[in-house]
C-alpha cells in the first residue's frame, strides 16, 4: 500500500517538476520549440560566474546549457516512473512481507513473555437451527444446553457430531424471610425465622416445632466480648461560674413558711415550718 503511494507519488511529482520546466526563462526559439513551449521569453542576464566572452556569446551557451540539461533530466525521470512503475509490484509484495515479519515477531515475543498474550477470544454462540451447516468449533445453543461443533455437520446436537460444554441445571430456590418464629403459623421449605436472637431455615415444608431437626441454625448471637481498653483521659473543662448563696429569708408568719432570697436575685424555694413548729409545741407540752 505504502510502495503504491510513493509511486504514484513520484509520477506526480515528475509531472509537476515537468511542467516547471516548460515554464522557466531560458533558451531560445528552438529549444523552446523542442521542449514544447513556443512562447516568447524575457532576455535574462547571464550570472557573473558564468561570464566567459563578455558577449552575447554567453547568453547563447548558457542557453544551450540550460536546454542540454532539461532535456537530460526529463529523460531521467522519465526513466526512473517507468522503473518505479515496473517495480511496483514487487515493491507491494515486499511491503506485504514486512507485515507478515512484524506479525511473527509479535507472536515470538509473546512466547518469550516479552509482550502479554492477546485477549482470549470466546466464540460467538448461535442457537441451533434445523437445516444449517455448522463447522468445525461452531458453538450453539439448544434445549438449555451448549454444544460445540466436532466436525462440519448438519446434525442436531446430541450426536458424536457435537461437544456438550455447559449443560442446563434446576432451577435455583431462594431463602424467604418470615420474620419472628411463631408456633401457630405454618412453614414451608427455605423459609428463615427468628427465634431467641438466633435465625433457622426450615429443612422442609411444615416443619416441626423451632428449633428442632427439621430447622438448619444459621446465626445466633454471639457472646458478650471483653471490655475494651480504657480510653484516652479527656481535657480538664472550664471552671464553671460559682453557685448563688443565700442572701436573706423572707418569713411568711401567716403561713409558717420561709423563702430564701438568692444572691443572683432569684427566689428559692419556699421551707414549710408549720409542721416543724406543731411538732415542737407537742413535745415541750408533754414536758
Amino acid at each position: 500500500m505504502h510502495a503504491h503511494k510513493d509511486t504514484t507519488g513520484a509520477v506526480a511529482e515528475l509531472q509537476q517538476d515537468e511542467l516547471e520546466r516548460r515554464h522557466q526563462r531560458r533558451g531560445d526559439g528552438l529549444v523552446r520549440k523542442a521542449l514544447g513551449d513556443t512562447r516568447p521569453r524575457a532576455s535574462e542576464p547571464v550570472p557573473d560566474l558564468l561570464v566567459l566572452f563578455g558577449d552575447h556569446r554567453d547568453k547563447q551557451l548558457v542557453d544551450a546549457f540550460g536546454a542540454t540539461i532539461s532535456i537530460v533530466r526529463r529523460q531521467l525521470r522519465n526513466e526512473i516512473a517507468e522503473e518505479l512503475a515496473e517495480r511496483d509490484p514487487q515493491l507491494r509484495k515486499i511491503a506485504a512481507l514486512e507485515l507478515k515479519v512484524a506479525e511473527l515477531t509479535g507472536a515470538v515475543d509473546v512466547l518469550r513473555g516479552k509482550e502479554p498474550p492477546p485477549p482470549a477470544k470466546f466464540p460467538r454462540v448461535k442457537a441451533w437451527k434445523e437445516g444449517t451447516v455448522y463447522y468445525e468449533s461452531d458453538v450453539v445453543t439448544h434445549d438449555g444446553n451448549t454444544w460445540q461443533a466436532r466436525r462440519d455437520t448438519a446434525q442436531a446436537p446430541g450426536t458424536a457430531d457435537w461437544t456438550c460444554v455447559a449443560r442446563a441445571g434446576r432451577d435455583g430456590e431462594s431463602l424467604t424471610v418470615r420474620g419472628t418464629y411463631d408456633p401457630r403459623d405454618t412453614y414451608a421449605h427455605l423459609d428463615v425465622v427468628a427465634y431467641n436472637g438466633a435465625s433457622f431455615c426450615a429443612r422442609k415444608s411444615a416443619p416441626g416445632t423451632c428449633p428442632g431437626p427439621d430447622w438448619q441454625l444459621l446465626a445466633k448471637i454471639g457472646k458478650r466480648g471483653p471490655p475494651g481498653a480504657r480510653g484516652i483521659m479527656g481535657l480538664r473543662g472550664e471552671r464553671g461560674a460559682a453557685a448563688p448563696t443565700i442572701q436573706s429569708w423572707v418569713i411568711d408568719r401567716a403561713r409558717y413558711t420561709a423563702t430564701p432570697m438568692m444572691s443572683d436575685g432569684s427566689i428559692g424555694s419556699s421551707l414549710e415550718l408549720r409542721g416543724l413548729f406543731e411538732q415542737f409545741l407537742l413535745e415541750t407540752s408533754d414536758g
